[in-house]
């Protein structure tokens, strides 16, 4: 749902004020608590000031204060299918998910054209495991709203989990045509040709960029790929991306290690060595760092440095094969 944002500063001189000549409507309020509340005082039966109220307690989080309200919105007028779908998401986030069925469902017997508490019933049937239901629940929305990405992007993730490699890709492609911006539907493309070392993944892995550029994971991903298919400068770039998007975490430990190992294979262990000890930097317990650094040592002939490195491999890991076969050769 939309929401209208005003100046506070406008909203509140309004109030009190009491604007007559013109009448500010509830969805006018929605971003704004103590407007509503101010609202809510002068006009206790108005069921969609306590629903827009709601509304703001739930996506803050206050999911007590956020059912007291949308249960007056309720009593004061229980036509309204959009409180029962606001209803449902509280009773999910209560993890009552029975409720959460039953109010979509009559928010669905309200107004059968009302497409929003389908595609959430959908969601929750797969949540659930459903699949037959939610599959069903898809094409009872598709029917009255063809062009629906959403829909389809559950129904993909259904086929997915069934196991329907065929149907879950025809899926994520209708997604992507029915709107391109769409990010889950280029990752799941993705993460698929990447998981099928297929360089297709090359393509959606860079459009996903386009739309949330300082993604660390597909930045990361996007670098294997490219490592992948052999095109390590282009690979080196993006593992270099990543350490500039974060210079620290998971992501940036695992770019630094990926890129001491390319220098590793180039033969350039200096490069090697620098790499590993900024990874090692991030994450003093990072094994297989000491492990790689411990071998570019012993290519440089460094045999001092190269034992410490594989015998600290083995204080973090005791049975770490590559440091036992290290310090052997070192013998």
């Amino acid at each position: 749902m939309k929401k209208i944002l005003f100046p506070l500063f406008i909203l509140i001189s309004c109030l009190l004020i009491s604007c007559t000549n013109e009448k500010i409507e509830p969805s006018q309020l929605s971003g704004d608590l103590k407007a509503l509340t101010e609202a809510i005082k002068k006009d206790s039966t108005n069921s969609e000031l306590y629903f827009y109220r709601s509304q703001y307690y739930y996506d803050h989080k206050k999911i007590d204060l956020s059912l007291a309200d949308i249960l007056k919105a309720v009593q004061l007028n229980n036509q309204q299918p959009k409180y029962y779908v606001l209803l449902s998401d509280i009773n999910f986030a209560q993890k009552e998910t029975d409720l959460a069925e039953e109010n979509l469902q009559k928010a669905i017997q309200m107004n059968p054209k009302f497409n929003e508490p389908r595609i959430k019933l959908a969601e929750l049937y797969y949540i659930e495991r459903m699949y037959d239901d939610c599959v069903k629940t898809i094409d009872d929305a598709t029917k009255i709203t063809p062009h629906n990405p959403t829909a389809y992007l559950i129904k993909a993730f259904c086929y997915k989990d069934l196991g329907d490699t065929l149907n879950y890709l025809k899926m994520l492609y209708l997604v992507k045509d029915q709107n391109p911006k769409e990010l889950k539907a280029h990752l799941e493309l993705g993460y698929y040709y990447q998981s099928k070392n297929d360089r297709q993944a090359i393509e959606h892995y860079q459009n996903a960029l386009q739309l949330d550029p300082n993604n660390q994971e597909l930045n990361y991903n996007l670098a294997q790929m490219y490592i992948a298919v052999g095109e390590l400068e282009k690979g080196k770039e993006q593992y270099n991306i990543v350490l500039q998007i974060s210079e620290k975490g998971t992501y940036a430990k695992h770019a630094l290690y990926n890129l001491a190992y390319i220098y590793f294979v180039a033969q350039k262990y200096s490069e090697t060595i620098s790499f590993c000890s900024k990874a090692i930097a991030l994450d003093p317990s990072f094994v297989e760092a000491y492990s790689l650094r411990g071998e570019a040592y012993e290519h440089t002939n460094d045999k001092v440095n190269a034992r410490k490195d594989y015998e600290y491999c083995l204080q973090l890991h005791p049975n770490y094969q590559p440091a036992i076969d290290g310090l052997n050769s070192l013998k």
